[in-house]
């Protein structure tokens, strides 16, 4: 009898780890995060419908998973009232945690270098003024645009004064330099010169330079930043030569407030919706005076990921004075299977400038035969955001391939204006 007792339990313990080890083989999974971080090797064809009913999309279940939330998508509105393939809202899918968007993570640091020159002329014959002589040389490595599109990187500089009464800084010159486009590495050999300036007031002023990158669709993006006292200069006063300098400067990651979009993919009506939910944290000043003459409203562009050039653009009505506005507001793309893999989405949030008060605060969306006309608008950009394959950010890319992965479910996002 004893040795009945001890022979028992050998078999089941064989089989109980034969059946596990059979289901961790059948439920194995390519994770879209690994580590806490965006998982950016996976392909379309890893991840399955049947995965993502299991929950396995994620390894670290509850946090920044994919879930089913059925009353977290509000009844959406198509702005074109254009029929189209009915969307599975029993289950939508999330790429948020919570009603609080997240922080990007930093990406990965390009070391930007920039060549400049320095020279002070001082006072000849008599004359107690003297010349200061700035040159912007050139730039190295700058990082590269949000999405796919050729850089026209150009600097601006500034030349201020920092006041210790009430510790605001006052801006006494300003220069920009010409746009070089197809360029990540532009030559301007450009000089700026400022007149009738004493050695003592030079050595309190401060140059404030900034590299951006024009953007014809969207605002100008500010690439990176340097700030050099003049003061510590010390051979620029010591002799009227021509100083020779590098610098590098340091990567600027500017943030203009989050939005939240629904997106799904309808492929037997080959049509892409992207749902405008509602913005949050909008820093829309300088650009814009005051809130009472910010109206928003996005735009969104479709663009080909090869050339840049855009494709179809379209727009939500826009809001009076308002700092958290919510729309709501379904913007419809037809889009064949074919152009997924070649296609950009680039989202703008703009301020209407309303030149005459008028009772109707709806414009319809833009049609295609429309698609230049903006370039004539005075309406401010604020912040823009891009989606589809190969741009940047994990987070924007996350978002585009469980669109993919997911077709006639919205998968709704925070995104940062940048």
């Amino acid at each position: 009898m004893f040795a009945c007792s001890t022979l028992i339990p050998i078999p089941l313990v064989l089989l109980t780890h034969e059946i596990s080890s059979k289901s961790r083989k059948e439920d194995k999974s390519v994770p879209l995060r690994y580590k806490g971080r965006p998982n950016e090797n996976v392909k379309l064809n890893d991840v399955s419908y049947r995965s993502w009913r299991l929950g396995s999309l994620y390894e670290n279940g509850a946090s920044d998973c994919i879930s089913e939330n059925p009353g977290s998508q509000r009844q959406s509105v198509n702005s074109n009232n254009v029929p189209f393939e009915p969307i599975d809202t029993s289950s939508t899918v999330n790429l948020i945690s919570s009603d609080k968007p997240k922080k990007d993570n930093k990406g990965k640091e390009f070391p930007t270098e920039l060549t400049m020159s320095l020279q002070y002329l001082p006072p000849s014959d008599g004359n107690i003024i003297g010349k200061l002589v700035i040159g912007i040389e050139a730039l190295s490595g700058l990082p590269p645009k949000q999405y796919s599109s050729v850089l026209e990187p150009y600097v601006a500089l500034n030349i201020v004064k920092l006041s210790w009464t009430n510790r605001k800084k006052e801006k006494l010159h300003s220069f920009r330099t010409r746009g070089v486009r197809h360029t990540a590495s532009p030559i301007y050999r450009e000089t700026f010169v400022v007149a009738d300036v004493k050695p003592h007031e030079v050595k309190e002023w401060t140059l404030e330079i900034i590299a951006y990158d024009h953007d014809r669709y969207a605002n100008h993006t500010e690439l990176c930043a340097l700030r050099v006292p003049l003061k510590e200069v010390k051979k620029l006063f010591q002799s009227p030569e021509i100083h020779l300098l590098n610098y590098q400067m340091k990567q600027s990651y500017q943030e203009f407030g989050n939005i939240l979009l629904g997106i799904s993919y309808l492929p037997t009506a080959e049509r892409l919706t992207i749902n405008i939910m509602r913005l949050c944290n909008l820093k829309f000043q300088p650009a814009v005076a005051n809130l009472s003459k910010f109206n928003p409203y996005v735009r969104v562009l479709m663009l080909n990921g090869k050339t840049g050039r855009k494709m179809k653009k379209k727009k939500t009505k826009f809001l009076k004075a308002t700092a958290q506005p919510e729309y709501n507001e379904v913007l419809t793309f037809d889009l064949t299977h074919n152009q997924l893999d070649h296609v950009q989405f680039l989202v703008i949030l703009c301020s209407k400038v309303i030149l005459d008060e008028s009772p109707n605060c709806d414009h319809p969306s833009d049609s295609e035969e429309s698609v230049n006309s903006y370039k004539k608008s005075q309406d401010i950009f604020i912040g823009k955001v891009a989606l589809g394959k190969g741009v940047r950010g994990p987070t924007e890319r996350m978002h585009w391939f469980s669109v993919l992965q997911n077709p006639r479910k919205i998968v709704s996002s925070w995104h940062t204006l940048k």
